[in-house]
């Protein structure tokens, strides 16, 4: 089968590899459709723990080709979208349902070979039927999977002030899924004018290029319920607590790099009762942002700006970031 392979550390290359084999519950997918995330540009430059040589992608939806052994044969020619996360199950972190916080966990397109190739063996615990929804949109699931993840994290209160920084695919994601929980208002910070076009069509209720401004459109309070990063950049991520609301919430949502440090006043987190909620992928929560995609509550087409064959992958994760670019997907049928 024909794959993208990271064969270390800043090499890409396209290759061809043995068809893979699904082994005792797990299921092989024809791979239709698989996205890419800023976290492969991590993976690729080295930012991201991974195992290499590695098939990237863990955003992916495809056909059930074939069964292993202990999975019903009826599998075989149904559409599924894939859970990348592969925690081990048997630690306290597993056992407290916090999986994605598990320190053996394994990922495809991360430390297992993911769905930039032709075929990808799968086990059937992740895999989760689609129905009819389109491919293309079925692969978006993992990463508003991560957003349903943040919101769980979240507990929104009702009728609040969201403010995201970025509007980039998972910003907009983020936005759009704020408002469908119950988020009165939405504002949305990015550089981009077009991106900040596609957030209005999408919902936002409010848009700026930089962050003059926020006081006139912030609540009467001045300041924000709820304040989230969603572009991975520290500077953007030192300045959210002078935007939230004493009492209010803050949101690390973006991925800054791993060596990144800012400066937080510990005492005004302490003074204004503020909370700091990180959030980490994705827990259990693929079904859910399955159902949002099915509903229509959640719209992806809008975010996917570029689709292109495997073999033109090394192009367009060169791509990734762009003012030009929002979700770029390899589309192999």
């Amino acid at each position: 089968m024909k794959a993208v392979q990271f064969p270390a550390v800043g090499e890409v290359r396209m290759v061809e590899l043995p068809d893979p084999t699904p082994g005792p519950g797990e299921v092989l997918v024809r791979v239709a459709a698989a996205g890419i995330c800023h976290t492969d540009v991590h993976i690729l430059h080295g930012n991201f723990p991974a195992r290499y040589p590695v098939v990237p992608g863990h955003e992916f939806a495809g056909t059930v080709v074939a069964a292993g052994d202990g999975v019903d044969p009826s599998w075989v020619g149904r559409r599924v979208a894939v859970d990348p996360n592969v925690p081990c199950g048997t630690c306290p972190a597993c056992k407290e349902n916090r999986q994605n916080l598990c320190p053996n966990l394994e990922a495809y397109g991360v430390t297992l070979n993911g769905g930039f190739a032709e075929l990808a063996t799968v086990k059937l615990t992740n895999a989760y039927l689609i129905g009819d929804l389109p491919f293309k949109v079925a692969a978006m699931a993992e990463p508003l999977a991560c957003v349903v993840h943040g919101l769980n994290l979240l507990r929104l209160e009702p009728a609040s002030h969201a403010l995201i920084f970025g509007a980039g695919p998972m910003g907009l994601l983020l936005m759009q899924a704020l408002k469908h929980a119950g988020a009165a208002r939405a504002t949305l910070v990015d550089l981009h004018h077009r991106r900040l076009e596609i957030g209005l069509e999408l919902g936002a209720d409010a848009t700026l290029v930089d962050a003059d401004g926020l006081q006139e459109l912030a609540p009467e309070h001045g300041r924000f319920d709820l304040v989230a990063d969603a572009t991975g950049v520290p500077a953007v991520v030192e300045r959210l607590p002078r935007y939230v609301r004493d009492g209010g919430k803050i949101l690390y949502f973006g991925v800054c790099p791993p060596d990144a440090e800012i400066r937080l006043k510990p005492y005004d987190v302490y003074r204004r009762d503020l909370q700091i909620i990180g959030s980490f992928s994705l827990r259990q929560t693929l079904a859910p942002a399955l159902r949002l995609l099915a509903s229509g509550a959640v719209r992806v087409e809008p975010l996917i700006s570029h689709t292109f064959q495997l073999d033109e992958f090394e192009h367009w994760i060169q791509q990734v970031g762009k003012a030009e670019t929002m979700k770029l997907q390899a589309v192999l049928e």
